[in-house]
Order: structure tokens, then C-alpha cells, then sequence
């Protein structure tokens, strides 16, 4: 699991492996107790996975959610689809702790409580834009037009840097970093090209 949380590391964001090394902890705190028997990933079987989706699925008082408080159905698929995924990589790379055969499938994660939108629509991304425009604060108007115009996530504006836009030979470009690597978006803003 180390070796696969290093893995991740070269390509997600550090939020994102760290989500991913919950999620395997959990499992592997999980087998620890109730499977002492299971010493590595290609000793696991489907009944395995049983055990830990009903665990999973326990009311309030539940470890990984707090006390008085049980699981949401989103952070019950979040933490199957993290180990699904774990499963199919280690298939893929062909490793040597791989499972023999298919432990979780897409038919095993709940449906998430609500699912969030991907983008907003033309409508209200007008909406949105007329809304932040009308504020007083300089501060909320400026970060409405960057999230909008460029499609950085709020997570990714918060960690850019002072210097994050820069002018090149046809515009300006906005620097985010994503993971390890830097990705390059164009501010097309009224207020960048006519800077």
C-alpha cells in the first residue's frame, strides 16, 4: 500500500493521496482486527470485502465517522472506489501482492448522497458572473472572475503564488500548480487583456 500511495504521489495532488492513504488505512486497520488471518492483499476473498462493506455500513458510534455519527453513503463510495482502484492497479501493474480475481466492482459503491455538478451551466455561470461583478469587495469580484473564466478549482486558487500570473508573447497565463507539475491556463478576463 506504500509502494501504490507512492505511486499516486507522482500524479495527484498531496489532498488527494492523503484521502487515498485513509481510505487504505481504514481497510487495513479493518482486516487487521477482524481477519488476522489475511497477511497481504493476494490473501484476500470476496467474503473479506463482504465484511468490510457491512462494517462500512454500521450505524452511528462508527470509527471512521465520529461519535453519534455513522458514515454517509458519499464517503462509503469514496473509500470502496479508493480500494477498487487499489485493486485494479495492482492487476494492471502486475504485481506481485495483486488479488487473483475481481474483489470490488461499480455495482458495490452506494450512490452518493448528492452528487455535486461538474461545471455550471451557461445560465448560471451568467448568473454567477453578474452576481460577483455587483459586489463591493474588489477581493470577491476578482476571485469570482478567476475561478469562472479559468476553471481552477477554489483549492488550487488558495495555493497559487504571488507570481502565479505572467505575461508571455500572446496574452496572459495563469501558473497553477496540480500535484508535482505545473499546469498552464490562459486568463482571458477583460481586466488581463486590457492590462
Amino acid at each position: 500500500m506504500r509502494q501504490y500511495l507512492q505511486h499516486l504521489s507522482c500524479s495527484l495532488r498531496p489532498a488527494s493521496v492523503r484521502a487515498a492513504d485513509q481510505s487504505l488505512r481504514l481497510f487495513a486497520t479493518f482486516i487487521f482486527h477482524a481477519h488476522p488471518d489475511v497477511g497481504s492483499v493476494a490473501h484476500l476473498h470476496r467474503a473479506h470485502l463482504e465484511d468490510y462493506k457491512r462494517w462500512l455500513t454500521d450505524g452511528p458510534d462508527h470509527p471512521a465517522a465520529g461519535p453519534g455519527r455513522a458514515l454517509s453513503a458519499t464517503s462509503r463510495s469514496l473509500r470502496l472506489g479508493t480500494l477498487r482502484m487499489f485493486f485494479t492497479r495492482l492487476v494492471e501493474w502486475d504485481d506481485a501482492d495483486a488479488p487473483t480475481r475481481p474483489l470490488l466492482f461499480t455495482g458495490d459503491l452506494p450512490p452518493r448522497d448528492q452528487p455535486l455538478p461538474k461545471a455550471l451551466d451557461d445560465a448560471d455561470a451568467a448568473k454567477f458572473l453578474r452576481t460577483a461583478q455587483a459586489q463591493p469587495r474588489l477581493l470577491v469580484r476578482v476571485v469570482a472572475e478567476v475561478l469562472i473564466r479559468t476553471g481552477v478549482r477554489v483549492g488550487e486558487f488558495c495555493d497559487l503564488r504571488a507570481d502565479a500570473i505572467r505575461t508571455g508573447h500572446d496574452g496572459y497565463w495563469l501558473h497553477v500548480p496540480v500535484g508535482n507539475s505545473t499546469t498552464t491556463a490562459t486568463c482571458r478576463c477583460t481586466r488581463c487583456s486590457s492590462s
